[in-house]
């Protein structure tokens, strides 16, 4: 997908009756579209990006005489389901996670418009001929990645009664049978417990031994996982003597796949304790208990002590947002242009070669007409306000030694005046 350029600035003068010494009056042009990329509820599948891969937002228009700034180009906003993951292909760097409806990100600016020569006049250049060309738009290669959200996800292994439970607790209705394997897709619902108080259950697809190492469904489950905000552990209870190892299983594969997830509000329900014989809760309680985790006991198929486990998760999950709030709060970045010389980067290519990278100044020279000197003595007046010059020496630049800036190359030439 890629941005609008931005529209080159214009080159004009005022030729009126009564002014023949008309000043300087091109017009900027106008910024290119930005590519937006914005979640909503109404769409649940990325189906229509199998057929449809370039998007192109519109350029600005250029400048004009008479001071006329030229038109901005219309954004170009692509609406995905809530719960897509952004991924820029080219640095597999993950550049937006849209899980909320009307979350967006801006993931290709628009070029801004060139000045026109109106903007250069000064008290000791009050007719400039140059103006300034307006910048490209952004291309870039995305990989656009669906993953479910819920507030609460089940994590057992197959036949714990995870879809037992989600029937019975949402208005979800998962195919439910008695088999060892997985279930291959997520399924979702939403716990309403009255008084406004509700909040999204899933049945995750189930582990298997070996899901960190990419067994059975693997990390496709374990992807999932990342996006809930509190775990319920179920553990079939029909053996007592596998709910311990059941319980160690379940961390392993946790912890081996990423440790953090370890870190997420959990608690644990021993399920079918209506195939209990004799009721030895208080003992595994207190086993549990020790390890600082909390248990309920119950009977998904019977509705047995549902109720209490479900008020427990509304809880927990209404803490998890409050936090996630708070930390986003935390996470408010500005950059200030005066920061220039933090990100600026000046490599050796060869003995008498230097890369110099830094987006600002990249933008400048590409912006720069080089057919204009006027245009070029703007950039070099650039270049002197941030003390390039400074920094080209200190790197080892040397008199005659060729820089490269963006596409452009230049000679280094010490400013005698210094």
């Amino acid at each position: 997908m890629r941005s609008g350029k931005g529209g080159d600035g214009a080159v004009s003068f005022r030729h009126e009756r009564f002014a023949p010494r008309g000043g300087p009056d091109g017009g900027d042009g106008g910024k290119g579209g930005d590519v937006i990329i914005q979640a909503t509820k109404k769409l649940d599948t990325l189906q229509y990006f199998l057929h449809h891969h370039h998007f192109f937002a519109e350029n600005g228009e250029n400048g004009k005489s008479s001071n006329k700034h030229g038109k901005s180009g219309k954004d170009l906003i692509i609406y995905v389901p809530v719960g897509t993951v952004v991924i820029d292909r080219d640095t597999n760097q993950v550049i937006a996670d849209l899980n909320e409806d009307g979350k967006k990100i801006v993931v290709a600016r628009g070029g801004k418009g060139g000045k026109g020569n109106k903007s250069f006049a000064t008290p000791t250049e009050r007719a400039p001929h140059y103006s300034e060309r307006g910048e490209k738009g952004e291309e870039k290669r995305l990989e656009l990645r669906l993953k479910l959200i819920s507030d609460v996800g089940i994590v057992g292994f197959p036949n714990a009664g995870k879809s037992t439970l989600l029937s019975k607790v949402t208005n979800a209705h998962p195919t439910v049978a008695n088999y060892a394997f997985t279930t291959l897709s997520p399924k979702i619902g939403v716990v309403d417990l009255g008084m406004g108080k509700r909040f999204v259950m899933a049945d995750l697809p189930g582990l298997i031994s070996g899901a960190s190492e990419g067994k059975g469904m693997g990390n496709e489950f374990l992807s999932h996982i990342e996006r809930t905000k509190v775990l319920l552990f179920l553990i079939d209870g029909s053996d007592k003597k596998k709910i311990f190892p059941t319980y160690e299983a379940l961390l392993n594969e946790l912890r081996k796949y990423k440790a953090n997830l370890l870190n997420k509000k959990r608690i644990i329900a021993v399920n079918k304790i209506d195939l209990w014989n004799v009721k030895r809760v208080k003992e595994i309680r207190d086993k549990f208990n020790k390890l600082g985790e909390e248990v309920y006991f119950i009977s998904a198929l019977q509705g047995l002590n549902l109720n209490e486990m479900l008020e427990r998760l509304y809880n927990l999950v209404k803490t998890a947002k409050a936090e996630e709030v708070a930390e986003e709060q935390e996470k408010v970045i500005s950059l200030s242009e005066n920061d220039l010389k933090k990100f600026l980067r000046i490599e050796r290519i060869d003995d008498h070669t230097f890369r110099v990278s830094q987006e600002e100044i990249e933008r400048r020279v590409e912006l720069t007409d080089f057919e204009r000197m006027g245009s070029v003595s703007e950039l070099l007046r650039f270049f002197d306000r941030i003390r390039l010059e400074k920094e080209l020496k200190r790197a080892g630049v040397k008199e005659g030694d060729r820089i490269l800036i963006g596409n452009h190359s230049f000679i280094f030439r010490e400013d005698e005046k210094k």
